[in-house]
């Protein structure tokens, strides 16, 4: 599978030419503050790259933020030349939906700035704020806001696309954390979302994506947390990973919500704090716990230490880190810009016996670095009504994650295809939907099953109508608006 595929529909966009891009240029003078970046301007190249080094798109031209006001003009002017733009916030799409080809991309990288407050615990973050943006503003007020699980993943794509991340099960995900949102619509309209206002829109906005306007502010609800973590590690041998993933499948349905637990086949172990020089390198299966309230709580301390006896390590520790600092960045080397990614995600319905053997079967044997992650949910999530918001298929305790990386584009149509007909042999214990924001570029045509089924989907696109009748916003999972077919 050659990045040519991934350059072509849905994320190729009319094209801007050098004639096209002096004019644009001419016309957002005065009015955009931030940097106008064309091909030949000396930071285009670096400026151009995104996380999945699978993707190599060339945008015609870049326009890179640094206020509301920059977004409306980027807007305007995205609308009046017809260029349906790309967002870019962190750039962490596998489908590097983030980048045009050859049109315009709208990149927020410019608006970071995270305010706290402390008092009634609200945070205010850019549209264009990382993770570790937001983790470390909140760290000192010992305060979290419930986001993904890993530093350089940018907030809006993730909170827009619904956000499971450490802290899912006891405080739900980042979109139930919303409280308002300031909008630029395709109008050019800048007005803010929440439960009283355009509510319509607030609901849409909860895991229905970029499809609505870009958001150049979150304001989030605050949880006291840390700003230390306690955490569990309990690492295997190939010949004991599937015993440990059997007490893992038994055990996790009977946790409280307080603690998160997590499993990763790791292809080759990482240098982590708590791994043996020994076992750097090596395949192995690792499961983490993590316990999601007071780090010093006994009961805690007791739990984690209990979940590291499962099965027959080779490794097993606690320890106690710092939430924004450590954990958060625990995975981050491992899938750090630059490599060839491509990943496929399932929820699970079963994690029987039959479907264990079959996964670590293809663990095993597989060629790809990366991991296949068996991610632990359920809790909160399940709080909210799946008709509440625009996130779907809230009701599965466990999530499954083949996130593959190579270097070399040679090997690109083997283990695409490899991974592949590991999630085909695994359908007989997987659920219904997929996970909207891990979408890759041969799924699009799963953005209603992703959004709930057609009946949540219509909804959607009738709002689509309302708010982005011209569907400018649709280089995305996108939703058509209404009137236009499915």
């Amino acid at each position: 599978m050659s990045s040519a595929t991934l350059s072509s529909s849905p994320f190729a966009s009319s094209t801007i030419d050098e004639q096209l891009r002096l004019r644009i240029t001419e016309e957002l003078a005065g009015s955009f503050k931030g940097e106008v970046i064309g091909p030949h301007h000396p930071g285009y190249e670096q400026a151009r790259l995104i996380w999945n080094a699978m993707v190599d798109r060339r945008p015609g031209l870049i326009l890179r933020c640094t206020s509301t006001q920059d977004v409306v003009a980027a807007v305007n002017v995205a609308r009046e030349h017809g260029l349906p733009p790309s967002v870019r916030c962190g750039g962490h799409n596998v489908a590097g939906k983030a980048m045009s080809d050859g049109g315009l991309t709208i990149d927020l990288s410019g608006l970071r700035e995270v305010t706290v407050d402390p008092e009634r615990k609200l945070v205010h973050a850019g549209g264009g704020c990382r993770l570790g943006d937001l983790d470390a503003a909140t760290a000192p007020h010992r305060l979290i806001v419930p986001a993904g699980i890993m530093s350089e993943t940018g907030v809006a794509g993730l909170a827009l696309g619904g956000g499971i991340g450490w802290f899912s099960r006891k405080h739900g995900l980042t979109c139930d954390n919303f409280v308002s949102l300031e909008l630029v619509l395709a109008s050019g309209e800048v007005i803010e979302a929440s439960a009283g206002e355009h509510p319509d829109l607030f609901w849409a906005l909860r895991g229905g994506g970029g499809n609505f306007g870009i958001v150049t502010r979150f304001t989030f609800r605050a949880h006291d947390f840390g700003p230390m973590m306690r955490i569990g590690v309990s690492v295997y041998e190939p010949e004991q990973a599937a015993a440990a993933l059997r007490g893992y499948a038994s055990v996790v349905p009977t946790l409280p919500r307080t603690v998160g637990w997590h499993a990763a086949l790791k292809h080759d172990m990482p240098a982590l704090p708590f791994v043996p020089p020994e076992y750097v390198g090596k395949r192995l299966l690792m499961l983490v716990s993590m316990w999601l309230d007071d780090a010093e709580d006994p009961g805690g301390a007791e739990t984690i230490g209990r979940l590291t006896e499962i099965g027959e390590p080779c490794i097993k520790a606690t320890t106690v880190l710092p939430f924004a600092a450590g954990v958060q960045r625990l995975i981050d080397t491992e899938f750090e810009d630059g490599h060839r990614y491509y990943t496929k995600e399932a929820h699970v319905a079963d994690l029987a016996g039959d479907a264990i053997d079959t996964l670590v079967a293809f663990w095993q044997d597989m060629p790809m670095e990366g991991e296949v992650e068996i991610i632990g949910l359920g809790g909160a999530i399940g709080d909210v009504a799946e008709a509440d918001t625009a996130f779907s298929n809230r009701g599965y305790l466990l999530w499954l994650n083949f996130a593959m990386r190579w270097d070399d584009a040679g090997d690109d149509q083997d283990y695409i295809a490899r991974t592949r007909q590991a999630v085909a042999d695994l359908a007989p214990w997987t659920g219904r939907g997929v996970y909207v924001n891990m979408l890759n570029f041969d799924e699009q045509d799963r953005v209603v099953e992703a959004l709930g089924g057609p009946e949540k989907y219509a909804e959607l696109a009738r709002l689509k109508a309302r708010y982005d009748p011209a569907n400018l916003f649709r280089m995305n999972a996108n939703i058509l608006p209404a009137g236009r077919g499915i």
